[in-house]
């Protein structure tokens, strides 16, 4: 039997070398079934267990001959250093330390996307449809995947070829390459993007059960969600869309006794005429049982809504301010702000600037019941004034009346919250074209080139809805745009980079190598 064997000996050996050295490369390429590795390392043994049987005295001479003492201590001094290179990849996994040298910190994630990742009640998987011809793209998304699974547990990914397994395309209703489809449970949300703000959006709708509902009243000349003129509100409701928001009108005449149960935050956006007693009364109502609204007024209207604010805390004064110490590029009728209070709603924009196209001044009301205390949340410079004289601001010329007018810094915006089982929040804007399709595509010329103005009033709006809805963990500064880097250099550095790779460090190692071959000789 083992003479038979003896003349297979070396096929043993040869199927033994080949079947380990598909199970590592299958390994290395990772997405195998554990079964069919340990199955291959198996067959692999058993091949090398025959090879010994078949030739033991062969197996004995190689083991005991001198080059296999020496060559044992190369194997015991290369064993130590797998075990080395083992041991600090297990600690650089188990102790992930990650540093960022971009200036622009490109390479990591902004807050907001860290907060919603870490904030997974439930696990979250997204399936990455993308086939090896991906190239980039691929490599892109992968990154970015890593980058979120790297700060939550509960959020994984995997890739798929469509191409290799067109079932599980077809499962999911994928038909494009480069399909991201985020899942939890049964729910399902498709993104074809791979940049940061795409996938932090597909991550707020596939952890949500339900869309928050917004209102916007409509019937008293306020500003439009469909509408994509300049005085409308389209860009803010696809903003707040995108983010799982369900964008609704409502005409508060219609209404017979309550709001709609699906209410999250009613909405009231500059209206030019007065809601009736009916409707005042009904606002009233949502309010007093831990309703949530966001309204917002402009000067030289009477909207019938004062004496509930007043009620609520906030006064309404009959103003335009006028600021020009900080106005937007000398425009006096447009307050610039840039510092912010402690609020929830505005902590997170250190840094932004933020205007107001025609705005009317805030204040504390003094006859609020207990309990509805206001909080501001910006003011206007030391050297801005309420006008009240509408005359001087029609013909261009306004002049601060130390009789008439208040004196700044002047407040904007209020935020109040009552406590209940059922809290009730409240945020009071006096401007509402400060998100407008017009102001959030607001341009100035900049050496003769047109520029779109930025600005944080998108994230302010944002903001406030975000914490009247409840959702505070998506109140942070949004993802970054990465920037476009260019080197620039001179002509006489440029040909001192080409002449010291293509020629001064080849000239070098040439003359290292001469001087070491001329000592030897």
């Amino acid at each position: 039997m083992r003479e038979r064997l003896e003349n297979w000996a070396s096929y043993f050996a040869a199927v033994g070398v080949a079947v380990w050295a598909a199970a590592g490369i299958l390994f290395l390429l990772g997405n195998q079934p554990n079964e069919r590795l340990i199955a291959l390392v198996v067959i692999g043994i058993l091949a090398f267990a025959l090879y010994i049987y078949a030739r033991p005295q062969a197996v004995k001479d190689a083991l005991t001959s001198r080059g296999a003492r020496y060559g044992s201590n190369s194997v015991v001094v290369s064993i130590v250093f797998i075990a080395i290179v083992g041991l600090i990849a297990y600690l650089g996994e188990r102790y992930n330390q990650r540093w960022d040298t971009t200036a622009d910190k490109s390479n990591t994630l902004a807050p907001l996307s860290v907060k919603v990742v870490q904030d997974l009640k439930e696990p979250v998987q997204a399936i990455a449809f993308y086939t090896l011809t991906g190239g980039l793209n691929r490599s892109e998304a992968e990154d970015r995947l890593k980058e979120y699974a790297h700060f939550s547990d509960k959020f994984t990914y995997k890739f798929i070829d469509p191409q290799a397994e067109p079932q599980i395309a077809q499962e999911y209703k994928v038909q494009m390459d480069g399909t991201i489809v985020f899942e939890r449970g049964k729910r399902r949300e498709n993104t074809f993007q791979a940049d940061e703000q795409s996938i932090t959006n597909a991550i707020v709708k596939v952890a949500q059960d339900t869309q928050p509902t917004l209102y916007l009243t409509t019937g008293h000349g306020e500003h439009a969600p469909r509408d994509s003129g300049e005085n409308g509100y389209g860009m803010m409701a696809s903003a707040m869309e995108s983010i799982n928001y369900k964008v609704e009108v409502i005409n508060l005449k219609t209404v017979t006794e309550t709001l709609p149960a699906d209410i999250k935050v009613l909405v009231i956006a500059g209206p030019r005429q007065p809601f009736e007693p009916e409707e005042v009364a009904r606002v009233k109502t949502y309010l007093e049982n831990g309703g949530r609204a966001l309204i917002m007024l402009d000067p030289q209207t009477t909207t019938g809504l004062e004496d509930l604010l007043s009620a609520w805390g906030v006064q309404v004064r009959n103003d335009v301010i006028v600021d020009p110490k900080f106005g937007f590029y000398g425009q006096a009728y447009i307050p610039v702000v840039s510092a912010y209070g402690n609020h929830e709603v505005v902590k997170e924009m250190v840094g932004l600037g933020t205007f107001f196209p025609s705005a009317r001044s805030l204040t504390r009301a003094t006859n609020a019941p207990a309990g509805r205390s206001a909080i501001a949340l910006f003011s206007t410079s030391d050297a801005s004034w309420g006008e009240t004289d509408f005359e001087q601001i029609k013909n261009q010329k306004p002049q601060l009346d130390v009789n008439t007018d208040v004196k700044g810094p002047l407040d904007l915006a209020y935020a109040v919250e009552v406590a209940g089982e059922k809290p009730t929040r409240l945020v009071v804007f006096g401007n509402s074209t400060f998100i407008t399709n017009g102001t959030l595509n607001a341009r100035i010329t900049v050496g003769g080139q047109q520029q779109r103005v930025q600005s944080g009033n998108g994230l302010l709006f944002e903001n406030s809805l975000h914490w009247l809805a409840g959702q505070e963990n998506l109140i942070q500064i949004p993802p970054k745009q990465s920037e476009a880097r260019q080197l620039l250099m001179t002509t006489e550095q440029q040909s001192f980079v080409f002449w010291s790779s293509f020629l001064l460090i080849p000239l070098a190692i040439l003359i290292v190598g001469a001087l070491v071959w001329w000592r030897r000789r």
